[in-house]
């Protein structure tokens, strides 16, 4: 049993969520990973099963705990004991691989999405199970838990009482604009007291980040560490915000945060469902997740008031935008291909685009360079979540395309992943894909068809399944072409704009092999 601790006094502190996460998308794969042990109670026993699956689910990873085909909770436990046997205890969970797992779900503890306690059950919102279920997207998700969102909880000792989101918000209401370095500031806001925020960035310049840390540590006493107090922390809440949709970031020579004027009436009717919770209840766990509960009605029909049919001129919109962002990011082929390989590395290619989650980036850039290869012929219409310039903001609800090129007559496909790992690969990117790409009745209009699956490496099993699938569907009498591409081979024949001859070779291909190996 973890020793219960002596509680300390509250005292005012900065704005924070867990920084081991620092990318809000990984949430729904934590979530999807975790859910099989909905319900059971978060002993010992049961905890390893769940560390152990995160490392199986590739979520978590460590050279300590090396993961192949073979690999499964039982033959991996050992390492995942030994490689966390360090950790301190933390949020009730003793030290170790228990404490392990109040990483991962701290966050998610505090926005209301689980309730996850030691030695208990562990319970997930109804809005975590919509989003795991492909019901609601990580924006909508995000969007309704930071509506319940209070700084004072029974996961955070602190004296600040108030809603983080709702008061940033406000201030964009009331501003243009705040720069990054002001952003930091309202991190430390004691009371979420908007009059008083904007009467201190406009007393002070905070031109530069040791500006900034010297008016903190002068006014609100705080002793972290530079790099804590200006990156560590605002980094992670600023990335939770993008993905709400509540604001979009502009590069200006520094980094600026604008309200996302798209999405005004979506924000304004969310802020109208009024949430309040009593002390006991910001003080108990289980009092605070049943409270955060009642309003997932009121919240949730406010998403689906606010759900527009995506129609075709959106592809034409979106080819606009694209030419806009282009131009005003002084983009070409040549720094668009270089930020595509630089992703998952230190490298920013382009540092504006910093704050778009990983996964999102490689449907970004591919999007960018489709758009210059293709725009003039075609639509081009990406179907993540983007603010009103066009960046991205998440990726749209499930059962949906990644990346959708048309014309008249035309239907081109084109599914993304950053993921490597073969059996994720061949469990979550085949038959889905697949699945979305011949049962969506929208595109039976079209007379040539045609699929493009893209991953940073193509597992043989993974290129076994499409061929199969070539070959079945062939059958069938489907009229469609596809291949499965590596990133470097999908660059490749982009940009010398081949892509549907290269389609309709390789699927001929498979069919001839077919032909040959059965006669």
């Amino acid at each position: 049993m973890a020793e219960k601790k002596i509680k300390r006094q509250a005292t005012y502190k900065q704005m924070a969520f867990e920084t081991a996460v620092r990318n809000p998308e990984r949430y729904k794969g934590i979530l999807t990973a975790i859910s099989p042990y909905i319900n059971k109670v978060l002993n010992d026993e049961m905890l390893l099963q769940v560390v152990s699956s995160l490392y199986l689910n590739g979520i978590v990873s460590s050279e300590g705990v090396q993961i192949d085909e073979n690999s499964t909770i039982k033959n991996i436990s050992e390492a995942v004991i030994k490689i966390n046997s360090t950790r301190r205890a933390d949020g009730g969970f003793p030290q170790g691989y228990q404490s392990r797992f109040w990483t991962y779900v701290r966050t998610l503890s505090e926005m209301g999405f689980v309730l996850a306690q030691y030695q208990q059950p562990l319970k997930f919102s109804e809005i975590a199970i919509k989003l795991i279920n492909n019901e609601i997207d990580e924006q909508e998700a995000f969007s309704i838990q930071a509506m319940k969102y209070n700084r004072r909880s029974p996961y955070r000792n602190v004296s600040n009482d108030f809603n983080y989101f709702k008061f940033i918000l406000e201030v964009l209401k009331q501003r243009k604009r705040i720069s990054y370095e002001q952003f930091i500031v309202s991190t430390f806001s004691n009371a979420g007291n908007v009059k008083e925020f904007l009467k201190i960035i406009d007393e002070n310049s905070f031109g530069e980040p040791a500006e900034v840390e010297n008016f903190l540590r002068t006014n609100y006493k705080t002793n972290l560490k530079s790099q804590t107090i200006l990156r560590d922390y605002p980094d992670v809440v600023l990335r939770l915000l993008i993905i709400t949709g509540f604001v979009s970031i502009q590069f200006r020579g520094k980094v600026f945060i604008y309200r996302n004027i798209a999405n005004d009436e979506y924000i304004n009717d969310l802020l109208s469902v009024n949430i309040e919770l009593t002390d006991e209840e910001k003080e108990n766990p289980s009092l605070h997740f049943k409270k955060l509960e009642r309003y997932n009605n009121q919240l949730l029909e406010v998403i689906y008031q606010h759900r527009k049919e995506v129609e075709e001129k959106d592809g034409v919109e979106y080819t606009q935008k694209a030419s806009k962002i282009i131009k005003m990011y002084d983009l070409d082929e040549k720094k668009i291909v270089e930020s595509i390989y630089s992703i998952g590395t230190t490298k920013n290619i382009i540092p504006e685009f910093k704050y778009i989650a990983e996964p999102l980036k490689l449907e970004f850039y591919l999007s960018l360079i489709l758009a210059l290869k293709y725009g003039k012929k075609f639509a081009i219409r990406p179907n993540y979540k983007a603010d009103y310039i066009g960046l991205p903001i998440s990726h749209a609800q499930g059962n949906t395309g990644d990346i959708e090129v048309y014309s008249k007559k035309l239907y081109w496909l084109i599914e993304v992943t950053l993921i490597r790992n073969k059996t994720q690969q061949l469990n979550s990117e085949t038959t889905s894909v697949i699945r979305h790409f011949l049962e969506d009745n929208k595109i039976n209009k079209y007379l040539s068809k045609y699929l493009s699956f893209v991953a940073p490496i193509i597992h043989q099993d993974t290129k076994e399944f499409y061929d199969y699938s070539i070959v079945r569907h062939k059958i069938k009498d489907q009229r469609f072409n596809l291949k499965p591409y590596s990133i470097p081979e999908f660059i490749d024949v982009t940009l010398t704009s081949e892509n549907f001859k290269d389609m309709e070779s390789y699927t001929n291909q498979v069919v001839e092999e077919f032909r040959s190996n059965l006669s």
